[in-house]
């Protein structure tokens, strides 16, 4: 039910605000005097979508949303199209019918929200790549760099793709416990675990098209909205360095599983398809892993208190 609220909810404030100018413009524009004030303003919409697509595609070469802006423009021309066919006394009709709906659907999206404040999931940021970054490209087109691990950062897994040549390369590394990041006045810092010393290897024909079809994904991910709190879960961070584009883009997917964010669970579920099983890294479960790691941090800090006590 809440997958039918959400395309109707989608449908009602992105899809039929524009092709309701395109009918309303151009009906009033065939039928009504002032034709040339309803042409003016019916021209006024697509001329701004195709200056925002053109202004997307040259400036900052943004293929996808220049062609985003072209559906936007092909659904007001259907609205136009169609608002030539209506009779003046039905204008007025297809404008309440047309608002009614809006009105409607925009009822439907109050009442299935209106008990909880939404959060944005996450976190998504996109930069242009430092010149640093782009020294380590190695004639790579991308590298994607996938990060897992539990709420105190143990049991972390790292799996990096990157495509040169229209060949796949990967590498992993496993980080069983942090402890070793607790610094002397008693607190944990996170730091990666360092994969730079791992050889690359080539990639299966299979999960090379994992690979580009998770990299078409997290261009394509679009912030995602939530009404819970999640004090405990798991972490999952996501990098994307696309060389020839000069661009990076972070994403933070901690407990999309639990939240039941479907964009990020996607990416999730190609990341864990890409990554080797855990049994590869340890034999241990998730518990006695866990036990472990606080028994040695425990240990950590005791010996940090004992530090401060002989002092």
């Amino acid at each position: 039910m809440s997958e039918i609220l959400k395309y109707l909810t989608t449908f009602a404030t992105e899809i039929l605000p524009v092709i309701l100018p395109g009918i309303i413009f151009f009906a009033l524009r065939k039928r009504t005097s002032w034709k040339k004030f309803w042409l003016v303003l019916g021209l006024l919409l697509p001329a701004f979508i195709v200056f925002r697509s053109v202004q997307w595609l040259a400036c900052k070469n943004d293929l996808e949303m220049a062609i985003e802006g072209l559906f936007f423009l092909a659904l007001y021309v259907s609205g136009a199209l169609v608002g030539n066919f209506f009779k003046t006394k039905k204008v007025l009709y297809v404008i309440a019918g047309s608002v009614v709906v809006l009105l409607l659907f925009l009822a439907i999206k109050w009442l299935v929200y209106h008990d909880s404040e939404m959060f944005p999931f996450g976190e998504i940021v996109d930069e242009p790549l430092q010149s640093v970054e782009l020294e380590l490209a190695q004639n790579a087109d991308y590298e994607i760099e996938m990060i897992q691990e539990d709420a105190w950062w143990n049991d972390t897994r790292i799996i990096a793709v990157r495509e040169r040549n229209d060949s796949v390369f990967y590498r992993t590394t496993y980080r069983m416990c942090s402890a070793e990041n607790i610094d002397d006045d008693g607190y944990k810092k996170w730091t990666k675990p360092n994969i730079d010393s791992v050889q690359w290897a080539l990639l299966s024909p299979e999960k090379s098209l994992i690979a580009k079809s998770l990299k078409n994904s997290i261009e394509k991910y679009k912030q995602e909205y939530h009404s819970d709190l999640v004090w405990d879960g798991y972490s999952v961070d996501v990098s994307l360095k696309d060389y020839k584009r000069k661009t990076s883009r972070r994403l933070d997917l901690s407990n999309a599983s639990i939240l039941g964010m479907q964009g990020a669970m996607a990416i999730e579920k190609m990341m864990l398809d890409l990554m080797p099983p855990r049994e590869t890294f340890t034999t241990l479960s998730y518990d006695k892993v866990s036990k472990k790691c606080a028994e040695i941090e425990n240990a950590r800090i005791q010996q940090i208190e004992a530090s401060r006590n002989s002092k």
